[in-house]
């Protein structure tokens, strides 16, 4: 008899996110010695330091009624918050359990942070670095956790695409419009949403048939708004957040991916554009440069300035039969 469970610590699923949404994908795919402990904030909610008690608590009763042979996977983030929050539950685990750490996300600030800090480098030690494995969506990740001193096996994951998004999508139905930009993620700055709001700004002086659709929300959304309404920008399309069916017509619509963000781990976003065909114009974060092969998948951003992201962008727009073989 089997007596092994396994574990995994994960968002609340109906937060939007992309480890939310990675774990909604595969759930159905999971067999029953996997069980899932949420954590993080719930639909009504008004005091967070409740929620971080019963988190815990919930986790300390789950994991140590437990079969002695469990094993816990963790899902992390390099980051400020994250870092401490998610440390407690790492140093909870029992010393029975095989403990696996995933880092999602990867701030390189915070990493810089941990490099100038004895206290913030024992903390990792003692809690992340305890790990009985390791897994990150970079070799630059896995790089930085040898230099700080992790002796274990790490692996090398992706993100992935929810084959349900692209069933009904057929590539040879895309048409030859260059018309329509696309920003789809959570809107806040780290993503580099103002930046590609001013190089389409810049870009729609030039070329009046091109629509800017931005899908999500987020806490740079009441600046956008303000900069569109101040500066008078027309044909800037908000879709909010969006999913399932209506999702996968944004990207079906869409002919150009835009994507400047400042940190990433495997952002889910450009998987999903470049499942439907998109040249991808982004950054050099996270897992991105192991795969993404720049003037073949899309193009990369040298820097964030928008002149030069409206300069990328106007390259392949002037190239169609490019953004056709892409």
């Amino acid at each position: 008899m089997n007596t092994q469970k396994y574990f995994f610590l994960v968002p609340r699923l109906y937060n939007a996110g992309g480890v939310a949404n990675y774990y909604q994908v595969v759930k159905p795919h999971l067999n029953n010695d996997i069980q899932y402990i949420y954590r993080g904030k719930k639909e009504i909610e008004k005091h967070s330091w409740l929620r971080f008690i019963n988190d815990y608590f919930s986790f300390i009763k789950t994991i140590w009624k437990a079969p002695l042979k469990n094993l816990v996977v963790i899902n992390t983030s390099l980051g400020q918050g994250s870092i401490f929050r998610d440390g407690f539950y790492a140093w909870l685990c029992p010393g029975s359990a095989k403990k696996i750490i995933f880092f999602r996300g990867w701030d390189p600030d915070f990493q810089q942070k941990i490099d100038n800090s004895e206290f913030l480098k024992k903390w990792v030690m003692k809690t992340f670095l305890t790990a009985d494995h390791i897994i990150v969506l970079s070799s630059k990740f896995k790089e930085k956790l040898i230099q700080w001193g992790y002796k274990k096996e790490i692996s090398i994951e992706t993100t992935l695409v929810d084959e349900n998004l692209v069933k009904d999508f057929d590539i040879a139905q895309k048409g030859n419009n260059t018309k329509n930009l696309l920003f789809l993620s959570a809107v806040t700055k780290s993503k580099g949403i103002m930046e590609a709001l001013e190089a389409f700004q810049i870009l729609a002086t030039r070329k009046s048939e091109l629509i800017f659709h931005i899908a999500g929300d987020g806490a740079a959304m009441p600046e956008i708004k303000s900069e569109i309404e101040l500066k008078k920008t027309q044909r800037v399309n908000l879709l909010g957040y969006v999913t399932g069916n209506k999702k996968a017509e944004v990207f079906q619509t869409a002919d150009l991916f835009i994507f400047p963000s400042y940190h990433e781990g495997m952002p889910n976003a450009v998987l999903e554009a470049m499942a439907f065909g998109l040249p991808v114009i982004t950054t050099r974060v996270g897992g991105l440069p192991d795969f993404f092969e720049d003037g073949k998948m899309g193009l990369f951003l040298d820097n964030r300035d928008p002149e030069h992201i409206a300069e990328k962008i106007q390259y392949l727009l002037d190239r169609p039969e490019l953004m056709k073989q892409i």
